[in-house]
């Protein structure tokens, strides 16, 4: 189970029941935050996690598929940042439900607005650009709450095995 904060913008667009205190998400990457905005005449939505601030976009088409577009976005994403396939269906399969909440960080919402940025700059000069490759792109973006870290590097740095505690005693 993950939480989705929602700007006021996009809940006013999905036809669901948001939740005014959700649990606290499962899953390694935690809740996401969601904002629509257009790329000229086109609707999108983008998906920001969080803890990594990596971010997904993806078209506003039928609000009812968005949940399931987005994770098919995000694990597209996550194989292109090199985790595995056994990294990813983990996550995915905890992701599969969502909790829809109003309850927006405004520090996220600051990254997402450079990142709703970024993206039409980058679509401007490169118009034949896939939302996949955008997000792609849009993770490679140095942030200043990561202290100008990577989204992508946040997100490998989750899956990351922990490290190894094993007492090493020198013999001499």
């Amino acid at each position: 189970m993950f939480v989705l904060n929602c700007t006021k913008k996009l809940a006013k667009r999905l036809p669901f029941e948001f939740i005014e205190d959700p649990a606290q998400s499962s899953n390694k990457l935690g809740s996401w935050s969601a904002n629509s905005f257009n790329i000229g005449r086109f609707p999108m939505i983008l998906f920001t996690n969080d803890r990594t601030l990596m971010s997904v976009v993806i078209p506003f088409k039928e609000a009812s598929t968005f949940h399931n577009r987005f994770l098919e976005s995000l694990e597209v994403l996550l194989h292109s940042i090199a985790l595995s396939s056994r990294e990813i269906g983990p996550e995915l399969a905890e992701m599969t439900t969502v909790q829809l909440t109003t309850r927006i960080n405004r520090s996220i919402l600051g990254s997402m607005n450079d990142f709703v940025f970024h993206a039409r700059a980058t679509l401007y000069h490169r118009p034949n650009l896939t939302l996949e490759e955008l997000s792609f792109q849009l993770s490679g973006i140095p942030c200043s709450p990561l202290k100008y870290g990577f989204p992508r590097e946040a997100a490998l740095s989750l899956f990351a095995p922990p490290p190894s505690r094993e007492l090493r005693f020198r013999t001499n």
